[in-house]
């Protein structure tokens, strides 16, 4: 079979041997290194040299070569000392070009002088990987019939790995078409290769390193020693740097093996090890990420080690933390799979289960587990001890259960604070902002308290900031600056004053959660004010802290107001982005993501994404009215309000003026103007028609005012970026949306009853109207501009 030249490859070999410059290539097994050089020097004979004992099989003298090409092979295995001498003196003799060739990813520590001095000529796995032009031409060589999109299917399942190719060539010949069967055989074929083929080579520590981590996306230095049990770990990498291309080295210390070799040591573990050698590297994994605190990986790992007393001895702990640290959500799995009689005999998980179903919007449970802990408390045969830790986790849930809104707090918060000082109960930490940016809208809606926040600030906030603990620190202060601010009757200066020293207590003894509610409070003051650079300043070198103090559980809220904040120069790229990677409300919401979920609707507005962007915001109201989140339904009836103008339909009129109507009660004016030029058009038309009869006319115009001061600094604040005029078939919308959802060109052709030949006629007009290459760019051609709906 005839060599299938690769251009990438062969503009690199013609630029060393221009330059007279050596090549060395980086790649894994089966890569086709050597048939490369093979086709690329067919005509100079080349001198090749093996290394596969550890050193150079020959070393002749340079004066005795017929070739002035030399060919050191398998060079990962190169470590005597004479031999490497020798190589690096090759290197320099005039007239010789050396081309050197490894499995390992990079350039040996040894020669790292000669490639900076001698300039060498890289040549990589990315350089050798067919493109579709190549696996075409394979197949057209081997005399195998292959449909287009098949072409397209090998490429992306192979990744141009020439094995790989070789394997589906093979499955192919008989006529079968591409398919997930075939991929999964094909993976088989080429695990079986590897096995027959380098698995004997490596050193059993290096193999034993591999087996222990194979199960774990990433992992550092200190995992890997911890798995294995081996103290010179740091070697066994070094030598797989060196000696394989199996490695991936990425942020903040971590590492990876690469996915591909992942599944064929995942495959092999199954092979040689016992199930009590896999349930022992489980659980040393999940000691590993107890002892670092990361309770989401320790609990999968322990139910995977099969140790169930240690998932509720977890989880126990976990159910001791407040919401805003703890991971009630994300470990709901294992909350869900404990035997209900564990739960009932624990105060510590009933508690737990009853705040976790409160956060996944499912209060009737929620009340049902309160019930329960209740129950417990008032039943005089279990010990007074105990009963006291219930009445303790009754109290914490009467205040921080999230259905349960504000109705009755302050009642239910001096009867806690009597019992407190008495010393009757002693109470978990709470959540005073819920990881928001915010105290009014943080871990509960305080709103109604704003009407009259200096008074409760005064006769409250000493038993308010007892019963929160930590959270205490700052906290009355940022209230007031947050009142003060949202009501716009503070000046600029105090707002930013009282931050600041909200900021500071926070920071002396107190909670990083605080500080970033301050920091909300600045920024949005900031942006009232034009000042998107001190805005960003600020949040910058908050953003530091957050990384430098470990506050991972702030990162995600942090992503979302640095995400609106761009949003008031232009939406772009980086929006978008997070328009996917932020969930579908619809298939899973908890109300911690309610501030991303807000910020993802403005995304949608800026791309015009409209009716995606309402969807959301109504299923959002259900929330906002059921759990008596009042200032984020006012919030939300603004951007409904917004959706529905630019969709053209009147009823943005009812949205508004309910949000207004609401808004007076409370004197909230910047929950409007921050929506600025967004919102000003709506505004003026209600202007213009003479205002909302029962909408007090000051109260309207103060927003009015300050929206138009908000618009006139930031005129590009969800400025509409309109979809382009792309005029689709019925039957090719369908298509589209079938290629979105992934669905194979089998599976449209039987939904839509149409032949291949007719699909592919759909296809290509399809990717004429989007103006798009293949099946890829037009999936994401069709996402950005919102023609389908991707969850």
């Amino acid at each position: 079979m005839s060599y299938i030249k690769i251009p990438k490859v062969y503009k690199k070999f013609k630029k060393a041997e221009e330059l007279f410059s050596p090549v060395i290539m980086t790649a894994a097994t089966g890569w086709g290194k050597n048939a490369a050089v093979d086709y690329y020097y067919r005509r100079k004979n080349p001198l090749v040299l093996g290394c596969r004992e550890g050193h150079l099989m020959e070393m002749p003298d340079p004066d005795s070569f017929r070739s002035s090409v030399v060919v050191i092979d398998d060079m990962q295995w190169l470590f005597e000392e004479e031999s490497i001498r020798y190589l690096k003196k090759l290197l320099r003799v005039p007239g010789i070009q050396v081309i050197m060739l490894t499995r390992g990813g990079v350039v040996p520590k040894y020669l790292a002088a000669e490639e900076m001095d001698l300039g060498f000529v890289r040549i990589t796995e990315n350089d050798l990987a067919f493109t579709e032009k190549e696996v075409q031409a394979y197949f057209d060589e081997r005399e195998i019939p292959i449909d287009p999109e098949d072409v397209g299917s090998v490429l992306k399942a192979s990744k141009g790995y020439v094995r790989a190719i070789f394997f589906y060539a093979t499955r192919m010949e008989d006529g079968s078409r591409f398919s997930s069967d075939m991929e999964a055989a094909v993976i088989q074929d080429i695990y079986r290769l590897w096995d027959g083929q380098v698995y004997d080579q490596w050193l059993d520590d290096f193999v034993h390193f591999c087996l222990c981590v194979c199960r774990y996306d990433e992992f550092t230095l200190e995992m890997a020693e911890y798995l294995t049990g081996n103290k010179n770990i740091s070697k066994v990498i070094e030598y797989c740097r060196d000696n394989t291309n199996q490695l991936e080295i990425r942020a903040s210390g971590y590492y990876a093996i690469r996915r591909e070799m992942k599944g064929y040591y995942r495959w092999k573990q199954e092979l040689v090890w016992s199930e009590a050698q896999k349930l022992e590297n489980f659980r040393r994994a999940a000691n590993y990420y107890e002892m670092k605190g990361e309770i989401e990986n320790a609990l999968m790992y322990y139910q995977k080690a099969g140790d169930t007393q240690r998932v509720k001895e977890l989880l126990i702990r976990d159910a001791n933390t407040h919401p805003g640290t703890g991971h009630y959500v994300q470990s709901r799995e294992y909350y869900f799979s404990l035997p209900k009689e564990d739960i009932l005999a624990s105060p510590v998980l009933m508690a737990g289960m009853s705040m976790l179903y409160s956060l996944i919007l499912m209060p009737e449970k929620s009340e049902e587990w309160y019930d329960a802990l209740d129950a417990f408390y008032r039943d005089k045969s279990n010990s007074r001890e105990r009963r006291r830790e219930a009445g303790a986790r009754l109290a914490y849930l009467d205040i921080g259960l999230p259905h349960r809104g504000t109705k009755g707090l302050m009642g239910i918060m001096k009867n806690v604070f009597t019992m407190m000082q008495k010393g009757d109960i002693v109470l978990p930490e709470f959540s005073a902002t819920g990881n928001m940016p915010s105290i009014m809208n943080g871990g509960l809606d305080f709103c109604q308290w704003s009407k009259n926040d200096v008074q409760i600030a005064r006769f409250m906030g000493r038993s308010v900031a007892a019963i929160i603990g930590d959270f205490g620190k700052g906290f009355v202060t940022l209230c007031l600056a947050e009142s003060g601010f949202e009501k716009g009757t503070m000046p600029a200066y105090e707002v930013l004053t009282r931050c600041s020293d909200g900021y500071d207590a926070a920071s002396h003894g107190g909670k990083i959660e605080m500080c970033f509610v301050s920091l909300g409070i600045q920024i949005r003051q900031h942006m009232v004010e034009g000042q998107l650079p001190s805005a960003k300043r600020i949040l910058e070198s908050f953003e530091e802290k957050v990384r430098n103090q470990g506050a991972d559980h702030l990162l995600p809220n942090l992503y979302a107001l640095k995400t609106w904040m761009s949003l008031f120069v232009g939406a772009d790229e980086k929006v978008l982005g997070y328009i996917e990677e932020v969930s579908d409300a619809r298939v899973f919401f908890c109300v911690a993501d309610r501030y991303r979920q807000s910020v993802k609707i403005r995304c949608l507005v800026a791309f015009d994404r409209l009716e995606e962007a309402f969807d959301l915001a109504t299923f959002l109201t259900g929330y906002y009215e059921s759990y008596d989140r009042t200032f984020m339904w006012m919030e939300n009836e603004v951007l409904k309000s917004i959706i529905l103008y630019r969709m053209g339909d009147e009823h943005w009129r009812d949205h508004l003026h309910g949000a207004l109507l609401r808004s007076e009660e409370y004197r909230f004016i910047r929950l409007f103007s921050l929506e600025g030029a967004a919102l000003l058009p709506l505004l003026k038309q209600v202007k213009d028609e003479g205002g909302f009869s029962d909408v007090d006319e000051e109260h309207f115009d103060r927003i009015y005012e300050e929206c138009i001061r908000v618009a006139t600094g930031f005129p590009d604040y969800l400025k509409r970026i309109k979809r382009e005029n792309i005029s689709l078939t019925t039957s090719e919308s369908q298509v589209l949306s079938m290629l979105c959802a992934g669905m194979s060109s089998e599976e449209i052709c039987g939904t839509l009853g149409i032949s291949y030949d007719g699909l592919k006629k759909h296809n290509k007009n399809l990717y004429k109207k989007l103006d798009v290459k293949n099946r890829a760019e037009a999936e994401r051609k069709a996402t950005q501009l919102g023609l389908v709906h991707r969850g």
